[in-house]
């Protein structure tokens, strides 16, 4: 009697690279992956790449768009988009690998070992997991809208390149936030950094305000007793970060950084943890969050939040103009922000 197939087995480092791209050698290849890098279609041969059914992600910034043309874009009907992917879904007759690996030379590896510290499940096609898999993107499918030329314009004005090289230390001002991110990135471990502009209206809060509590209502366990509802009905609207898209809010970390920019140009530093995220309607969500009065000297500041602000606002300014089409921006890690700095020459 032939041996079974194994149902799963984890992977990690060249094996997950390996098992990727055996599966990307099977027949009927799909692929929900978010992110798409330079390089990319190489893992395909040639003519199976016609056939290829892929869903990305064009809007938060990680699909290079020279990528999504050397996979046919706009004129390839195969090649989808859903803005808000975050997965990655590698599927074929051959089983399937999901995990943390994007497509990239960073997460897979192409003519070299993959940069990144990846991991993740293979499964037979025989599994449970991979008929599920099967369902879960066919529905995909359905919902994805094809890489046009609009997409591809899209990606391009929202692509934030990794750094060229490695990260080469900085001579550290006294008292710059963005200095102290790049040169002890350990320790802002778990802590974002967010853009804004504006201010929140409190029409604004109130649609968050009462999203939140609608969808604690609408749970299982309803968590929120009625002096909470009533603590989040008056929530500070200054406090509230409001329209950004699901898939940010998804993403959004559970500390960060906030550089506010003012109505008369004036930016300034908040330290925030998040409170509650909620899905207003299918494109807004918003993030209600609270300031720590130990965040600040947690992560090593003495000096006030306007004097670290007014240290570092000619870079502040620069990665605004950079993020001037949105009007906000977030770097939901360290490396992000690091990769944002070292693409302006910051």
């Amino acid at each position: 009697m032939p041996e079974r197939e194994e149902e799963s087995a984890f992977l990690a480092g060249a094996h997950l690279s390996a098992a990727i791209k055996d599966i990307l050698c099977g027949r009927e290849i799909r692929c929900a992956v978010a992110f798409w890098g330079k390089g990319s279609s190489s893992i395909f041969a040639p003519k199976a790449l016609k056939d290829v059914k892929i869903i990305c992600d064009v809007a938060l910034g990680g699909t290079n768009p020279n990528a999504l043309v050397d996979l046919g874009a706009p004129d390839r009907k195969t090649l989808r988009h859903i803005e808000g992917l975050h997965a990655k879904v590698y599927l074929s007759n051959r089983g399937m690998v999901i995990g943390s690996a994007n497509a990239s030379g960073g997460g897979i590896g192409f003519e070299k070992t993959a940069g990144l510290i990846e991991a993740g499940i293979r499964h037979a096609p025989t599994s449970a997991a991979y008929a599920a898999a099967s369902d879960w993107f066919n529905k995909l499918w359905r919902k994805a809208r094809i890489v046009d030329e609009d997409a591809v314009a899209l990606a391009r004005s929202r692509f934030r390149p990794p750094p060229a090289g490695p990260r080469l230390r900085r001579d550290q001002q006294a008292n710059s936030v963005l200095d102290a991110i790049v040169n002890e990135v350990d320790r802002f471990r778990g802590v974002g950094f967010v853009l804004t502009s504006g201010s929140t209206t409190v029409k604004q809060r109130d649609a968050a305000a009462n999203a939140t509590i609608a969808a604690d209502k609408k749970g299982p366990v309803p968590r929120l007793s009625a002096s909470r509802q009533d603590e989040i009905r008056a929530w500070n609207p200054g406090n509230v970060f409001s329209e950004w898209s699901p898939a940010e809010v998804d993403a959004w970390p559970r500390r960060f950084i906030c550089a506010h920019r003012g109505a008369n140009g004036d930016i300034r530093y908040f330290f925030y943890e998040r409170a509650y995220t909620t899905i207003v309607d299918e494109d807004r969500a918003m993030v209600l969050a609270a300031r720590p009065g130990t965040m600040r000297r947690e992560l090593g500041f003495e000096r006030g939040t306007e004097a670290l602000a007014a240290v570092d606002a000619p870079r502040l300014r620069k990665l605004f103009k950079r993020a001037a089409a949105d009007s906000h921006c977030l770097f939901e890690t360290p490396e992000k922000l690091i990769a944002a700095l070292n693409a302006l020459g910051l």
